[in-house]
């Protein structure tokens, strides 16, 4: 079998020069050797359609799957205003991208569509990546159509321009927002996931009183922003304008599983809207119990050191190829100019095996195999392509 991983980052005036740069970095540490797959992260800054066809233009038929995000990630940390490619070749590694467009219009269509397509597919599935528009659509809707298929799906919903409403998707040789791209890696590859994060509850409580679609308009009978001017401080006018309408997902609710259980799923507000509701990703239902949560450097590491401990385990006999991290942006508000900590700590754990990735609005995750995958907020998650050996 022979192999290579290479990586590069590309800056430029537009997104087609930046995306160019990374690509032909890539293409030059790898060699002679034929990439089977590109994975791309893309700086807001830049158009993603720009972005895209300076890939398209180096990159010619190889599957290309990626997405906006504040910023990419490398092993050495955040990069600002770039575009960052990373490129794996193998004679016995295998994979292609499925794009759905009309993910944020039709979530349950799409859904229907790629399970029927896994299920026909003459590809068979080793592992799935899937990147997912973070504003729009019900990713919940995708999680459920994979329950029966048994393969290890990991992936994320994009950030981006997202405090306009703009997240974007790159699949192939197409780019958009409102999409689903969806990674199929088949062959000798293998994934293996970890997860976790660092928000602790800090004992506060609100039931959550009203709720229209992905909005939660009022905890305890008032307006959610007003639930949390009462704690912080802030006046209510202030937590729908900036910085408070984006550090707001600093403080995330963590919602019963069930009535007094200490088993959270945390579920975090995009913005605060003008009449003090919270925009969500996913839904929560009204009458549930929220738990204010609030983010530890300290835990956070060591969630950053076990979630990569946790994919290393999960990959089993495979050896791994490089990692990518999957991290939701409130850990960028968390950690600010100290981002490079987060990345010490997995090179330390994971050893000598390239790192790239992207701050992202939400995690999706397979929790146990007999489960369907569902979405996470505020998680670090690491997601290793292993090849598993003769």
């Amino acid at each position: 079998m022979s192999r290579g991983i290479a990586w590069g980052i590309g800056r430029g005036l537009d997104g087609r020069e930046a995306a160019r740069e990374a690509a032909q970095a890539a293409l030059d540490l790898l060699g002679s050797a034929r990439p089977c797959l590109a994975l791309t992260f893309v700086a807001q800054e830049y158009k993603i359609s720009d972005a895209q066809a300076g890939l398209s233009s180096l990159l010619n038929n190889i599957p290309v799957w990626g997405f906006s995000t504040v910023r990419p990630l490398t092993s050495e940390g955040e990069q600002p205003r770039s575009v960052v490619v990373a490129l794996i070749s193998g004679t016995e590694l295998r994979a292609q991208v499925q794009w759905y467009p009309n993910y944020s219009h039709d979530s349950t269509e799409t859904a229907v569509e790629l399970a029927q397509s896994l299920w026909n597919e003459i590809l068979h599935p080793q592992g799935i990546l899937l990147v997912a528009d973070g504003f729009f659509g019900d990713i919940s809707k995708v999680c459920t159509a994979l329950e029966e298929n048994k393969t290890t799906v990991a992936g994320c919903l994009a950030t981006g321009d997202y405090h306009i409403g703009k997240t974007y998707q790159i699949g192939g040789s197409q780019s958009g927002s409102g999409a689903l791209s969806a990674l199929i890696l088949g062959g000798r590859f293998r994934l293996g996931v970890g997860f976790g994060h660092g928000w602790q509850d800090i004992g506060i409580q609100f039931k959550i009183s009203k709720v229209r679609d992905t909005w939660v308009q009022s905890l305890d009978k008032m307006p959610a922003a007003e639930a949390y001017s009462g704690i912080f401080g802030y006046p209510v006018r202030q937590w729908s304008y900036p910085p408070l309408t984006e550090l707001v997902r600093l403080y995330p609710l963590g919602v019963e599983i069930f009535p007094g259980s200490s088993d959270l799923v945390l579920r975090s507000p995009l913005h605060v809207e003008s009449d003090g509701s919270f925009r969500m990703n996913a839904a929560v239902a009204e009458g549930e119990v929220a738990h204010l949560m609030v983010g530890d450097t300290d835990a956070c590491l060591k969630a950053a050191r076990e979630a990569a401990k946790e994919a290393m385990a999960s990959l089993g006999k495979a050896a791994p190829l490089f990692g990518l991290v999957l991290m939701d942006v409130a850990w960028q508000y968390l950690f600010e100019t100290r981002m490079g900590q987060i990345m010490s700590i997995l090179r330390m754990t994971l050893g000598d095996i390239p790192l790239v990735g992207a701050f992202t609005l939400g995690q999706i995750a397979r929790p146990l195999e007999e489960a369907a995958p569902n979405l996470y907020n505020q998680q670090i998650q690491i997601v290793l392509f292993g090849e598993l050996g003769e």
